[in-house]
């Protein structure tokens, strides 16, 4: 058969083009920049004309595979997801094509009025091609992930940070599928001479919550325990409001509102499409690991990383020790008289500084981890916030008395970036195992 696939530079297109290669079929691929085959959505072309060029290309199916997650000058909901794909499909109808796959979302069913734009458009072209005398497929995946995922690569991204925000507490449920898994399922149903007109929910084998995707993901670049803190969706639905001026096309509001509802399918199609359980998020992650935007992965030694937290206790330890035997002559207590607190206020401030200051020192060599560095880089930032307030000199001393603790900031967050993972034994009882079968199906979409 020979297969045009739009949006063939995208996440699902390649992989869509790359599984029906795979197969035996033969690929057309259109995309805004491929000289070869242009296809722009934004401007408008009639039926008519789309029927004369699908029947001079001999086209025998159509998958449409374009979509974006935010509006810009140059492309638009209204014409990317609902007018451009309509004037193909009407088009394929009058040129006689055999099949024409609609990649659209997870949710559509449910959508409203009051719904997201993004799904609300998905869901125009979903109605117009369910109304044409041509065999067709609604394939609505839930969040795919895998090579060339926009959207798994900021995941993986905040799942890389030592400190990860979880929107409303992370319990929203997602259920994400391999971009390989949803190529394949396509490909078979369009080789299929048996494959009936349909909807087509793709989804994983399980739902899982946000948390526990973000800890696949964290698993999978083999990182160590981050400290989880989860913000009011109002806080989240703000900053993306302030992400939507910056140059991404990920992150907004309608994303917000995406995740708060939950994207987990009711009549999962991927195993009878695919003729097999899809993979479990472990497995595909192991098939093709993850690849954050921003990659904060870093690797110390044993020795090196002892070598820092032992120079770091030692600035501790030897401050606590200074200042509580040589108060007067190490200058503390004239330090804690220029912050106004002198006699008894001035002593049990320094008591408590000193006994700070040795858990800091302890700490760090015996029970590094996530609290604990939180523990440091805040006790850092607010001695020197204190200090630069009430002395502001020492913000321009020669010496650099405050400035010296940006290198000790940097030293703990890289320490913290590469603490080590739990042992595997602790992984593999905080998220399910895959089973054998699932396994060897992730292996075999592993060559698309």
């Amino acid at each position: 058969m020979r297969v045009l696939v739009v949006g063939a530079t995208g996440c699902i297109g390649r992989a869509v083009g790359h599984a029906l290669r795979s197969r035996g079929q033969t690929v057309i691929a259109a995309s805004r920049g491929d000289p070869s085959m242009p296809i722009d959505y934004m401007q408008p072309v009639t039926p008519q004309t789309w029927a004369a060029r699908l029947a001079e290309a001999r086209i025998d199916a159509v998958v449409n595979c374009v979509g974006i997650l935010m509006p810009g000058r140059a492309q638009t909901f209204e014409r990317v997801h609902a007018q451009g794909p309509i004037e193909i499909f009407r088009g394929a109808a009058l040129a006689g094509v055999l099949r024409i796959v609609q990649v659209s979302v997870l949710g559509v069913a449910e959508a409203g009025d009051d719904h997201p734009p993004y799904i609300t458009s998905k869901r125009q072209a979903d109605r117009a091609l369910a109304a044409l005398p041509v065999r067709h497929a609604i394939v609505r995946p839930s969040l795919v992930y895998g090579p060339g995922s926009a959207s798994a690569s900021l995941f993986a991204t905040l799942a890389s940070l030592p400190v990860i925000s979880l929107p409303g507490g992370g319990a929203q449920r997602v259920q994400p599928i391999h971009v390989y898994e949803v190529a394949e399922a396509i490909a078979r149903w369009i080789e299929n001479k048996e494959s009936a007109s349909g909807v087509f929910e793709l989804a994983g084998p399980t739902a899982m919550s946000y948390r526990d995707m973000l800890s696949a993901y964290r698993d999978a670049m083999s990182l160590g325990a981050a400290l989880w803190l989860p913000l009011p969706m109002a806080f989240m639905s703000a900053s993306a409001s302030l992400a939507e001026h910056l140059p991404q096309r990920i992150l907004s509001r309608d994303t917000m509102r995406l995740l708060e509802r939950g994207n987990t399918s009711t009549a999962n199609a991927a195993p009878l499409l695919l003729r097999r359980a899809p993979s479990t998020m472990g497995v595909g992650l192991r098939v093709t690991p993850p690849a954050p935007a921003i990659d904060l992965r870093v690797a110390l030694s044993p020795a090196v990383s002892w070598l820092l937290r032992a120079s770091i206790a030692g600035l501790w330890l030897v401050t606590a020790l200074i200042s509580a035997l040589l108060p007067r002559e190490s200058g503390v207590l004239n330090l804690l008289a220029r912050c106004g607190l002198e006699g008894d206020a001035g002593l049990a401030v320094l008591v408590a500084s000193c006994s700070l200051n040795t858990l800091l020192g302890i700490g760090i060599m015996l029970r590094p981890g996530p609290w604990n560095y939180t523990l440091q880089i805040g006790a850092v930032f607010g001695y020197t916030l204190t200090a630069a307030f009430n002395m502001p000199e020492l913000t321009i001393d020669h010496c650099g008395p405050l400035l010296k603790n940006l290198p000790l900031l940097a030293m703990l967050t890289l320490l913290w970036l590469a603490a080590p993972a739990m042992p595997a034994t602790e992984r593999k009882s905080s998220s399910p195992s895959p089973s054998p079968k699932a396994s060897a199906a992730a292996r075999r979409i592993s060559a698309v």
